[in-house]
């Protein structure tokens, strides 16, 4: 292969690193912007169970539930 060719290559390796790179760091920004829209409505839920805390077998894993994806989503503690 030539000088010329060997050139041509890497830059070819360079541009594909470049994108698969700021490919992922979009998709992980646009995810983090999405997981942080439900936030509200896991707080407002969050927060209304742990005003009254359920009686039932079902509230009790849907509260836990909750506050584990509060903890996941990294919306604002209580």
């Amino acid at each position: 292969m030539t000088w010329r060719g060997w050139q041509v290559l890497v830059a070819c390796l360079i541009a594909a690193v470049v994108s698969a790179v700021s490919s992922m760091a979009y998709a992980n920004r646009v995810a983090r912007e999405s997981e942080r829209r439900w936030c509200g409505i896991v707080v407002a839920q969050d927060d209304a169970y742990r005003q009254q805390p359920p009686i039932t077998a079902a509230g009790r894993n849907i509260a836990e539930a909750l506050a584990g994806l509060r903890r996941d989503f990294g919306c604002p503690a209580p």
